[in-house]
């Protein structure tokens, strides 16, 4: 990839991380404190994503649904090209390929987290007891796993930039 194509994807991927955050419902009640599934630093239950849920309006339903989640398609992969390729760039070859498996790894544990959380937008009190908790589980992971590969890339980039 070239460097203006890697400066794309890095952009593209902050400005549809920033699109997903907009576009997520502000108010949930107070349920959360930030209102979107993919915030809670604490595990959850099904009722307490039953309770979030209860607290949207149909619209912000419907938006989380058909705009976050359609945002969220897209993201996770960008997201991981764009780590494996400053992985590629910055990390020695072994060192590269091992982060690479974690980023797609992250985006994986991403598409799990958003398939359940779809099951629970589309049937907002019928939805099985497990899957808020599989899917709180999920994104515990997923932004355990994020922290780790961005510290990587941060430290990563100062090195580089000390060159």
């Amino acid at each position: 990839m070239s460097d203006s194509g890697f400066r794309a994807a890095a952009i593209t991927a902050a400005v549809l991380f920033v699109a997903m955050v907009a576009a997520s419902p502000m108010g949930c009640g107070e349920v959360w404190a930030l209102c979107t599934f993919d915030a809670p630093h604490l595990p959850y239950g099904a009722d307490t994503a039953r309770a979030y849920l209860a607290a949207l309006s149909e619209g912000a339903r419907w938006r989380y649904l058909w705009v976050v989640q359609a945002l969220d398609l897209i993201f996770p992969a960008l997201l991981c090209i764009t780590f494996r390729e400053a992985f590629e760039r910055w990390a020695p070859e072994t060192f590269a390929r091992r982060m690479t498996r974690v980023a797609v790894f992250a985006a994986g544990v991403d598409y799990l987290e958003n398939a359940l959380v779809r099951v629970m937008l589309k049937n907002p009190s019928g939805f099985s007891e497990v899957v808020a908790p599989a899917a709180s589980i999920l994104t515990l992971i997923k932004w355990m796993t994020l922290v780790v590969l961005f510290a990587v890339l941060a430290r990563l980039w100062v090195r580089q930039r000390r060159r």
